[in-house]
Formats: C-alpha cells, sequence, structure tokens
C-alpha cells in the first residue's frame, strides 16, 4: 500500500459525523495520514445545528501553509468554506500546489445549517472551480453552483464551462437506485446502486474524503471514483445511530482498513478468477484478541466470480464460519496469525509455495471421524491435524476434498497484507 498525505480543510464538527473529524477517520481508516486545516467551528449534533463561528482568513491561510511548508501532500479534500474571504484565502493559499484538490461545495448541513452562505458562491465557481481537479457535488449542490434546474448531464455540462475539469454529481435517488453521474473531460458516464434506505450525516464526506486518498496513491480519476463509491456505501451500510438524532457515518477501525485494501487488490488482479472456488472465496482479519466468530472481520456474501472479475461483498464481523474457524483453530497454537482466505486447490500452486519456502501443510478428510462430521466441526478438525508436529505457523493448509467437499487451500499470515504477498506467488 502506498503512504500518502491528504490535506482536509473544512469546518470542525463537535458531532464527529462530518466535517474535519469525518475526514480525519476516513483518510485514516484507508491507511493514509490526515492533514487538517479548519475553516470554520459548527454547533450542531445528530438532532440540529445551532450556528457557525467563521476562522479569519489569515487563521486558515496560516494553517494550510504550515501543513503545505513540511508535507509532501498527495491529494487535498476540500469541504466547508463558508463565506467569500474564506473562498479567497483558500485559493489564494492552494494556487500553487500540484496535487489533486477534491472539492465537496457543501452547502448545507443533513442537520439543517448553511455551510456555505448564499453570496459565497459565484466566488467559490469562479476561484475554486479551475484549481479543483474534481468537484463532487449531491444534487441540489450542483444546482446551486450551475444556477439551472435541468437534467444532470446539462447541469455538469454547464459546471465544466464554468472551469470544472472534472464532475461528480453524488447520491441522485430514482426508481429506488441511488447513481452517481460523472462527466470526466468530455467523457460521460453514470453508476447505480440500490438504494440503501437512511439517511446519514457525513456520508457525502466520506465519499470525496475517500476519493481524495485513492487520488494521492495515484490511482486513476475513474478508478479512485468506483473505490470511492464502495468505500461510501460501506460505511453507510455501517452508520450508526450514536446520538438522539440521524445517524452517522460509521467510523472503520484498522483491521477493516487493511483487509479492505488486500481485497481491493486481490479483486484487481488480472486471472485472480481463477483462484476463487466453486464455494467462493472469503478473507478474513481477527482482533488481536479474538476468540469466536463474531471476532473476525470478513466478507459477507463472500468473494464470488463474475465475468467482469472478483466481486466482493460487504465486510462484517461475524460474516465467515469456514475460514474464520480454520483461523480461530490456527490461533490457538500460534496467536501471532490474524488473517486468512481460502483459495481454489491446485497441485501446482502447492508446489510453488513450498519452493518459495513457505511452510505448507495439508490433511485427509477421508480420516475425519464420523463424530466430527455430524458435530460440523470439520474445519477445526481438519486444521488441528494439519497442525500435528508443527514448530512454526503455516503458510497454507490444504485438503484434497472428500464426499460432497471442495479440495481447498487456506492461506494465512500475520495480516491481510502478507495473506496477499503470499497468494501472489501463484498468479
Amino acid at each position: 500500500m502506498r503512504q500518502a498525505n491528504v490535506l482536509c480543510i473544512g469546518g470542525s464538527d463537535p458531532s464527529s459525523g462530518a466535517g474535519i473529524q469525518g475526514d480525519v477517520r476516513t483518510v485514516s481508516s484507508l491507511g493514509a495520514h490526515c492533514l487538517t486545516a479548519i475553516t470554520a467551528i459548527t454547533f450542531q449534533n445528530t438532532s440540529g445545528y445551532a450556528g457557525t463561528v467563521s476562522l479569519r482568513p489569515a487563521t486558515v491561510r496560516r494553517q494550510i501553509k504550515s501543513v503545505l511548508d513540511d508535507f509532501d501532500v498527495g491529494a487535498v479534500k476540500l469541504g466547508m468554506v463558508y463565506n467569500s474571504k474564506t473562498v479567497s484565502a483558500v485559493a489564494e493559499a492552494l494556487s500553487d500546489i500540484k496535487a489533486p484538490i477534491v472539492a465537496d461545495p457543501v452547502i448545507r448541513s443533513t442537520t439543517g445549517g448553511t455551510l456555505l452562505k448564499k453570496g459565497a458562491i459565484a466566488k467559490y465557481t469562479k476561484k475554486l472551480f479551475p484549481l479543483a481537479h474534481v468537484i463532487t457535488p449531491n444534487l441540489a449542490e450542483a444546482k446551486a453552483l450551475s444556477g439551472m434546474d435541468v437534467g444532470e448531464r446539462a447541469i455538469a455540462s454547464t459546471m465544466a464551462q464554468m472551469g470544472a475539469r472534472n464532475v461528480v454529481i453524488t447520491g441522485v435517488r430514482r426508481d429506488k437506485l441511488v447513481t452517481d453521474y460523472v462527466l470526466a473531460g468530455n467523457k460521460w458516464s453514470s453508476s447505480s446502486s440500490p438504494i440503501l434506505d437512511t439517511e446519514v450525516h457525513g456520508s457525502g464526506c466520506a465519499f470525496a474524503a475517500a476519493l481524495a486518498v485513492f487520488l494521492a496513491r495515484g490511482n486513476s480519476l475513474r478508478g479512485a471514483i468506483e473505490r470511492a463509491r464502495r468505500h461510501a456505501r460501506r460505511v453507510i451500510s455501517g452508520a450508526a445511530q450514536v446520538g438522539k438524532g440521524m445517524s452517522s457515518a460509521s467510523a472503520l477501525d484498522d483491521l477493516y482498513a487493511s483487509l479492505h485494501e488486500a481485497i481491493e487488490q486481490f479483486c484487481e488482479e488480472p486471472g485472480s478468477n481463477s483462484l476463487i472456488p466453486e464455494c467462493s472465496t472469503n478473507f478474513v482479519f481477527a482482533r488481536e484478541s479474538a476468540r469466536s466468530h463474531g471476532d473476525v472481520l470478513a466478507v459477507d456474501g463472500r468473494i464470488t466470480r463474475t465475468l467482469s472479475g472478483p466481486s466482493a461483498g460487504q465486510l462484517r464481523y461475524g460474516a465467515s464460519k469456514h475460514v474464520a474457524s480454520a483461523l480461530l483453530e490456527v490461533r490457538r497454537t500460534f496467536p501471532q496469525v490474524r488473517s486468512a482466505a481460502n483459495i481454489a486447490f491446485d497441485e501446482g500452486w502447492l508446489e510453488q509455495m513450498s519452493a518459495a519456502g513457505l511452510s505448507v501443510r495439508s490433511y485427509d478428510r477421508s480420516k475425519e471421524p464420523i463424530e466430527v462430521r455430524e458435530r460440523g466441526s470439520s474445519v477445526r478438525w481438519g486444521t488441528r491435524a494439519a497442525l500435528e508436529g508443527a514448530q512454526g505457523p503455516p503458510d497454507a493448509i490444504s485438503h484434497a476434498g472428500g464426499e460432497g467437499k471442495e479440495p481447498m487451500i487456506v492461506v494465512f499470515g500475520e495480516n491481510p497484507k502478507a495473506v496477499l504477498e503470499k497468494i501472489k506467488l501463484v498468479w
């Protein structure tokens, strides 16, 4: 994973659902380092919005300068700027930066507050559109910025004429689908998903901040947008009602970030479809003190083969039974092992792993006692059998199948990145 520094500029949200606090959570959860500059202090919670104090333009400029003087910034995420003076201060401070800028032109908070004054909109489009690599408004914001109330394509084209190089109009809801519309240069596209029936404070911030992270890592705009969309959907699906009002975008822990990144790389690798067995693949990561399946983060619905490549479900704790069982059994003897993934069985792959110096062990399912099979604890029994006499943690455990059981290889490691590196030996 390429380390990246992302500068997030925006308002402080004391509820931590959005704003700078939300940006720090998103950027950190994706394994990047979050730098910050605060433009305003807001008074809000999950139930409502009480007010704003804008910081002096000189204060905003000095924060940004202090960051740019010291850090190699890979991307900038721009959120709340509130008024015309702050718009000018931010534009001046960022005028010479070479890193891509993701401008999220937040106008109103989901909690009801004004985040960009009406009188500042013209200055925003004049000064910040030309600086930004991509603008990410929702439909209401896009209409306000463009001054148009027509179709998404016409609105995006108008914004491009106003100086925006690339535009993503996010979260348009129609016919049980939520769609993002993208104008990248002169190419128009859209991407839709089923609506997740919940309003979440901070979901737009999460998308824009994730987009900045993926651009900082060198992803193409199209690839970064798709990865940011998937991240935002996972955040929304995991949103929790932490206060008395609406749900807030969930904080994704370090396990999530590491596992998510490894799964993304697995799915993007050419030929990875061939590694997925008929029963599909799961990729799991256990908490340091894991004792049960509920302590193991996994892919709900597994990673499946499709014509266009692997497709992964949501990440949830307790979503794996078999791979998690194998991992928990290995951890009884070797607790440093915290991650695992199953791939299809192939003798040649096992030979490649062994030739690379990995510890490859196996067990014979035909020797499984009937009472073990009846109790449904075949995986734990097989893993224990494979570990008999082991002096160190296994890198892979395999079995050649049995009656009604598909042959399988399970690859183990201290973390998802280590597991992925071992799997890459057979690509």
